[in-house]
């Protein structure tokens, strides 16, 4: 194969996604029944990987992993392999090839991964794909994939149609993205103002302000076909291959649809028709499908019984004094400082409980128990109310109040004599990117403040060391309060960021 390939013309800059994560894939999954593979042992493949921004630090979080990624663009390949290796990560390989040249004798994987390729490549290379996550998942294993939709991809289509018309005649990539740009903004700025044209476009167009190589890659793409789900799934059943969940699965609840439409769509039998006008009603133009084994039971929804299998975290925290049992308004705040007021007792207390052992987790019956016990007299549990408590529990979680794990979250929660961040983690904050945290299931935005910091754990500093250290980085004489550093270090620790 050639050595350079389109995404040589522009460097494409590697990152983490969140919602490709192999722990937010097993809990999307667990909640609709379906048990996903032990994270810590697994065997990861990623598609398309391009220089590890995704892969290596699940690679670092699950250091007894096994971990391949494979991409088409050899210079992609060996900038993912100094990343590995600065990261001090070993059991991660990677490997320059096409996905139709991937080897039958590959063995079988965990989870298999497919960020931002599917849509991106020819019809021969999407049906490889497919036929990989066929061949080779483990029969308990989950495949994720993501891809551009329609009906949303009308939208966008539109964009590129005039991008790709207007560049038609220009070689140059860095011209072609700035000529692109230009374009649609000039486009855009003419439409009469206050217009609904107008606002989509241009907050559409927004998505691409800054990133040229997302310009030059999506709407410049030389493929970027978007697909309806029921077409996409029909690929897939060929294989047999079947719908899991979406990796952002609470949004898909779609909690806040009028009455009649949510009894509309409970009365369409088959969950995949039903998913579909679900696309129709947000106009979505985006998916990240997880997919399984045909033979497997899936549920149609989360419930009580599924989410016994997860658990839960939360960092909201009231003031001590708060009333929790009546309907007085109560807010909570997390440790970034971001506030959540509400007033029925169940919610007041779901968050209470959580806040209190936090950074531990709860098992959802543990959590249940104890809300239980704080409202026995004034209002118990019925089938009811937990109805309710599984739907506040999903748009929770959907808003970032709260997190859910398949498995307990094991992080290193104190700080120690010698605080230490993960190499991986120092590169990071080194490049100036968000940090991944939380066993490789967020993202941080840390500031500069934080991010030098995090580029001091390398183990080797005391505390006071640390703190000195740290001040000449960010360029202060004193702390900007008292206990900056410990306050810092907790923060760190309760995203799981430290290591031991």
């Amino acid at each position: 194969m050639s050595s350079r390939s389109p995404y040589d013309e522009l460097h494409y800059p590697g990152k983490f996604y969140p919602q490709g994560a192999p722990s937010r894939i097993a809990t999307a999954a667990t909640l609709f029944g379906v048990r996903a593979p032990p994270l810590a042992t697994s065997r990861i493949l990623e598609l398309g990987c391009g220089e590890g921004g995704h892969l290596v630090p699940i690679a670092a979080a699950y250091p007894q992993s096994s971990c391949l990624g494979i991409d088409s663009s050899a210079s992609a390949i060996e900038r993912a392999r100094d990343y590995a290796e600065r990261g001090g990560v070993s059991a991660c390989e990677f490997r320059a090839e096409d996905v139709r040249s991937f080897p039958e004798d590959a063995g079988q994987f965990d989870y298999i991964l497919v960020h931002g390729v599917y849509s991106w490549v020819p019809e021969a290379a999407q049906q490889a794909i497919l036929s990989i996550c066929a061949r080779h998942l483990k029969p308990e294993g989950l495949a994720y994939l993501s891809y551009n939709a329609y009906p949303g991809g009308h939208v966008r289509q539109i964009l590129r149609d005039l991008s790709v018309f207007h560049t038609k005649d220009i070689a140059d990539p860095h011209e072609k993205v700035r000529e692109a740009r230009q374009v649609c903004e000039f486009i855009i700025g003419a439409m009469p103002p206050n217009t609904l044209e107008r606002q989509l476009f241009g907050r559409l167009l927004g998505a691409y302000n800054d990133s040229d190589a997302l310009i030059r890659y999506d709407l410049l793409a030389e493929e970027n076909e978007p697909v309806y789900f029921l077409d996409f799934m029909d690929g897939a059943r060929a294989l047999g291959l079947q719908f899991v969940a979406e990796s952002g699965f609470a949004a898909r609840e779609r909690p806040r649809l009028p009455e009649p439409v949510q009894r509309w769509l409970e009365a369409i039998p088959d969950r995949l028709v039903r998913e579909q006008y679900l696309d129709f009603i947000g106009c979505s133009g985006f998916r990240q499908s997880i997919l399984c084994r045909s033979n497997r039971s899936v549920e149609a929804r989360p419930s009580a019984a599924t989410l016994a299998q997860v658990y839960l975290r939360s960092s909201l925290g009231a003031v001590p004094e708060a009333v929790l049992t009546d309907e007085s308004a109560v807010t909570f705040r997390d440790v970034f400082g971001r506030e959540l007021t509400c007033s029925e007792p169940v919610p007041k207390v779901l968050y209470a409980e959580l806040g209190a052992v936090f950074p531990e987790a709860l098992a959802y019956p543990q959590l249940r128990a104890r809300i239980e016990a704080r409202l026995a007299a004034a209002a118990p549990i019925d089938a009811l109310t937990e109805g309710k408590l599984v739907s506040l529990l999903l748009q929770s979680e959907d808003t970032g109040a709260l997190e859910m794990y398949a498995e307990p979250p094991s992080f290193v929660l104190a700080a120690g004599a010698q605080p230490q961040a993960s190499a991986v983690a120092r590169l990071q904050a080194e490049r100036g990117e968000a940090l991944t945290v939380r066993g490789a299931s967020g993202l941080l935005a840390a500031d500069a403040t934080l991010r030098a910091l995090v580029g001091l754990l390398d183990g080797d500093r005391d505390a006071a060391r640390l703190e000195r250290d740290w001040l000449r980085a960010i360029g202060v004489s004193e702390a900007p309060h008292p206990g900056a550093l410990e306050r810092a270090l907790r923060l760190l620790a309760g995203q799981g960021l430290l290591v031991a």
